[in-house]
């Protein structure tokens, strides 16, 4: 019998829903598992009883379900999970998501699992003061007060500043800081205040946030993109098999720079197959093959899940700093400290 899973996304163009959507369904009919049998659906992004819906006239048909979804969105998605007994897996590293609910895994890459990685990196990097520049919504402030905690751990120095403060720039010019890392998401945002760091601190480097590293944000930032840094999860140029197979898959789609996003839902399908694949399609044996303890390599970084630990991962995770370079991606520092160009930080 076919192992039927659901790739389930909300009817939205974010970049999130759309990269997660794309790199899950990608890896769904790439041909690893033959006796997978993928279905996707949307549903109004805003209206979780639709999303409900179309969950419940699957009950009994489905072994898995993938979401490319919301916080929100995800919680409700892993309640119905349980309730089903089918494997479910999404991208958010939000605690709530879990619950400690034995059928759902989440495997985002958590908050302070990054900014130790990025803290470490920069560390590495020989930086002497950092300023970081985020969004005002409760997650990126949350983002920029665990990486500004990490930073200052390292004895770098360290200023922070909220984008929508009209202050921030005298803040930012009295550090004179080497690197300014913009905590952002929203890419029209970053743009005008890249352009603003530029006129005010000519000579410090800037490091995006990883939601950023994307080819409409690179070409939004024209000449200006040239040597900027960027926290990423990939090695490019460097391509493990499991990250060699998403990079193939994407560029067949015309996509030639692979998102965390798209990692996160290539990750997420191809776990949520391999589990039901070993399991012969039983969610619970899926469950207990995934809670074993093995590691497991995807595109995103390794995974080790236990019985405590539906995220799977450990460490510094596959954080490292990536740098727009001519046209490509090149990597600049990973965790061993690496520098692809001695003179990056002169």
């Amino acid at each position: 019998m076919p192992i039927r899973i659901l790739l389930l996304r909300p009817e939205e163009d974010s970049y999130s829903a759309l990269d997660q959507s794309l790199g899950a369904r990608l890896a769904g009919t790439c041909g690893r598992f033959s006796d997978v049998e993928l279905e996707e659906e949307t549903f109004p992004s805003r209206d979780l009883a639709a999303m409900e819906t179309c969950l419940r006239t699957r009950r009994g048909k489905l072994a898995g379900v993938v979401g490319a979804t919301s916080v929100p969105q995800s919680t409700l998605l892993g309640e119905m999970a349980e309730d089903m007994k089918i494997l479910c897996f999404v991208a958010n590293n939000n605690l709530s998501v879990w619950q400690g609910r034995r059928h759902v895994f989440h495997i985002g890459l958590p908050t302070v699992q990054t900014s130790e990685a990025v803290a470490e990196l920069l560390a590495h990097g020989g930086f002497a003061r950092v300023f970081l520049l985020h969004d005002d919504t409760e997650f990126q402030r949350r983002v920029a007060e665990t990486a500004r905690t990490a930073v200052e751990r390292r004895k770098i120095r360290v200023g922070c500043g909220s984008g929508a403060d009209a202050a921030w720039p005298e803040k930012a010019v009295s550090l004179n800081p080497d690197l300014v890392y913009l905590i952002y998401s929203d890419e029209k945002k970053a743009s005008l205040l890249a352009r603003t760091c530029r006129s005010e601190l000519p000579k410090a480097l800037f490091l995006f946030g990883r939601s950023l590293l994307r080819e409409t944000f690179i070409e939004g930032l024209g000449a200006a993109a040239e040597g900027a840094l960027f926290v990423d999860l990939f090695r490019r140029g460097k391509s493990a098999e499991a990250q060699a197979g998403l990079v193939t898959a994407l560029f067949s789609e015309g996509v030639k720079i692979a998102t965390a996003n798209h990692g996160f839902g290539w990750d997420a399908m191809t776990l949520c197959a391999l589990a039901l694949f070993r399991a012969g399609g039983n969610a619970a044996a899926a469950v207990s093959y995934l809670e074993r303890g093995e590691t497991i390599d995807g595109a995103t970084g390794s995974f080790r899940f236990g019985r405590e630990n539906h995220n799977g991962r450990e460490g510094f995770g596959p954080t490292r700093i990536s740098r727009w370079y001519r046209g490509r991606l090149e990597e600049a520092y990973d965790a061993q400290g690496y520098r692809a160009d001695p003179a990056l930080c002169s």
